[in-house]
């Protein structure tokens, strides 16, 4: 394109001073031909950019981490001339399209088109484009390339992956194999703001004496029963800063190992909840199949901008006095902060197991473990190229 352009001024000079030296019709015409002709390229590229029609389309765009789902793409010519040279530049950074380039380039006849039926998989969970980014259009003479973007880009919701577990190493050890948790973790139960009238039988202590005395009858208030989980994950979502992919890498590894972990309660009908951090501490119980499906829906759209540590986090929790129950910390972070929060609540008669996700092998992070370890914390720390499946199934021993 370099060489075709200098050919041009070239070109441009030559006819400017053959016309000043010799004038006449014909070293004119040259000269307002060889300007014409970069003009004439210029607007040829605006055309087939206003004149080209791109199709492209998904089966779904609510779809799952790593799935192949259909995609289709077309780029069609309606017009009356020839498109040389469009160049339709997918994107690659989040998404895979199965068999087709990053840079595809076209050529079509009038009223021709290019279709191309395949699948596109998405690589990190979220809410992101896919599919084509921009296009490229050269004109015939390979003076002007100009990019031009794609408005009506395809967006899709990217949920995270749910991986089965056969079995928990991390979980504390457990002297009855029959029972899979054996924590002193009953339901409690709390008054309830609702009232009804009462009868015999009722508890005194139910009685609300005020509402009585206004109703002139004794008036009992309700129970309402609040499941007490036995396993609490702490998510960590406060940001992660490193670079880009690494950043999505750590958040996924983050949310799809909380999953598979109460996946695998909900699975054996043990109650479990997750606590975290977005616009506001949140609790989050999963009692049924339906309370994991909901919340499942949720990570899609789940931000790592938290004010509160997990540290911060399990300390609020740890001042409800609960005993024997599991403690499993997800964070990218570790701090001195936090093996002294797991030092308490293991002097509570809590176990406490860490997933520490990063790739981070320095001395003092490496310190920080083995102090941990020989506290009595189980710490295992993820790589972000290690699978979910084998650490969560892999038995984690405290010194």
């Amino acid at each position: 394109m370099i060489t075709n352009r200098l050919i041009f001024v070239a070109a441009i000079i030559g006819s400017a001073l053959f016309a000043s030296y010799y004038g006449g019709n014909i070293s004119y015409a040259l000269f307002y031909l060889t300007i014409l002709i970069p003009v004439i390229a210029f607007l040829y590229t605006l055309y087939v950019y206003f004149r080209f029609k791109i199709y492209q389309s998904m089966e779904a765009y609510l779809v799952v981490k790593g799935d192949w789902t259909t995609y289709s793409f077309a780029i069609a010519n309606e017009d009356y001339i020839t498109f040389r040279n469009v160049k339709v530049k997918f994107l690659s950074d989040k998404s895979t399209i199965e068999e087709a380039h990053e840079m595809t380039e076209y050529s079509l006849l009038p009223n021709d088109s290019e279709r191309m039926e395949t699948r596109i998989k998405c690589n990190y969970r979220g809410e992101y484009y896919v599919g084509v980014d921009s296009i490229e259009v050269t004109d015939f003479l390979y003076l002007f390339r100009i990019t031009y973007p794609i408005l009506s880009k395809l967006k899709v919701v990217v949920l995270p992956r749910v991986v089965q577990l056969d079995r928990l190493g991390i979980a504390p050890p457990q002297p009855d194999v029959k029972n899979p948790m054996n924590f002193s973790n009953a339901a409690e139960e709390a008054l309830d703001t609702e009232v009804r009238k009462y009868l015999p039988g009722d508890s005194r202590k139910r009685i609300h004496w005020k509402a009585s005395a206004r109703m002139g009858e004794l008036i009992s208030r309700k129970y309402q029963h609040i499941p007490k989980a036995e396993i609490v994950l702490f998510m960590d979502l406060t940001q992660v800063r490193e670079e880009e992919l690494k950043v999505i890498r750590t958040e996924d590894k983050i949310i799809e190992s909380v999953l598979a972990i109460t996946n695998f309660y909900a699975l054996r009908s043990t109650p479990s909840q997750i606590i975290y951090d977005m616009e506001g501490r949140q609790e989050v119980f999963i009692t049924a199949r339906g309370d994991f499906n909901a919340f499942y829906k949720a990570c899609a759209r789940i931000q790592f901008e938290a004010k509160l540590t997990v540290s911060e986090l399990m300390k609020l929790r740890l001042q409800r006095g609960d005993t024997g129950i599991f403690c499993v910390l997800v964070t990218h972070t570790l701090s001195r902060e936090l093996y002294l929060t797991a030092l308490q609540a293991i002097s509570g008669g809590n176990y406490v197991s860490i997933l520490y996700i990063s790739d981070d092998t320095s001395d003092a992070s490496g310190k920080l473990i083995d102090s941990m370890k020989l506290s009595g914390i189980a710490v295992h720390q993820v790589m972000l190229s290690d699978e979910i499946a084998e650490v969560l199934t892999r038995e984690i021993r405290v010194l």
